[in-house]
């Protein structure tokens, strides 16, 4: 596929039936995404009330040995690639990558309880629904970033001083965060497609239902680009 097949391939909402993708474990390590002239590292823990960051807190206080954002060696080099051919008045602003199993747990179960909150009518099986939308369910897939095959990224416009304007902060589980959401300004659909082209370019795949997130050699990416293995398993430190 070329680019333009490929965003054509990201407005895809199909619900991928990853009991049909296999998974390898493919020695390639995890490491630690390091801040460079076009890459800045500011974790989503470091963000003052980002819902899946005060998780991270909670998990880094237990296992301070968790002290960065890390991936997977192939995803690296791909996401190095997709920052520097960013115009020179953009940064890439990577907020997560790998995530701990006992993380996604909670995200999960965290998320699906927000929603029954929200949603007092609805049963615990339809909130686990609407959570799986947004959360991978370790039960029934490898989830991507439990995977360290999985980034969330934004960009940085160095002119103005200020992050890129995408219509919505990230880990929104609302319409908003879908990728093509079409109640958004002409300028943020721009910048979303900005982001969407630079990390399709490299041979990642997006999601759907989060602007923010692309991944390299995970179960989503197989479904991508219509192969029947993923490349990676789930991985901790």
């Amino acid at each position: 596929m070329n680019t333009d097949e490929r965003v054509e391939r990201s407005k895809s909402k199909e619900r991928i039936d990853y009991s049909k993708i296999g998974f390898s474990n493919l020695d390639d390590p995890l490491v630690k995404v390091e801040p460079s002239d076009k890459i800045m590292v500011e974790p989503v823990w470091t963000l003052e009330g980002d819902f899946e960051g005060g998780m991270y807190v909670d998990y880094i206080a237990e296992h301070p040995e968790y002290d960065g954002i890390y991936v997977r060696t192939g995803l690296l080099k791909r996401l190095e690639k997709a920052a520097e051919s960013l115009d020179d008045k953009y940064r890439l602003v990577v907020r997560a990558g790998h995530r701990p199993l006992d993380v996604q747990r909670r995200l999960l179960r965290e998320c699906m309880q927000d929603y029954k909150d929200d949603h007092p009518e609805v049963s615990d099986e339809e909130a686990l629904e609407h959570a799986r939308t947004f959360v991978s369910d370790p039960d029934n897939s490898q989830p991507p970033h439990c995977c360290g095959a999985a980034v969330d990224v934004e960009l940085f416009d160095v002119d103005s001083n200020t992050l890129v304007d995408f219509g919505s902060t990230m880990n929104v589980d609302d319409d908003i965060s879908y990728l093509h959401y079409d109640q958004i300004t002409p300028e943020q659909k721009a910048n979303r497609m900005l982001l969407l082209r630079a990390m399709l370019e490299q041979g990642l795949a997006s999601v759907a239902f989060e602007w923010w997130h692309f991944s390299y050699g995970d179960q989503t990416w197989a479904w991508f680009y219509g192969k029947s293995d993923s490349l990676y398993g789930v991985i901790d430190l």
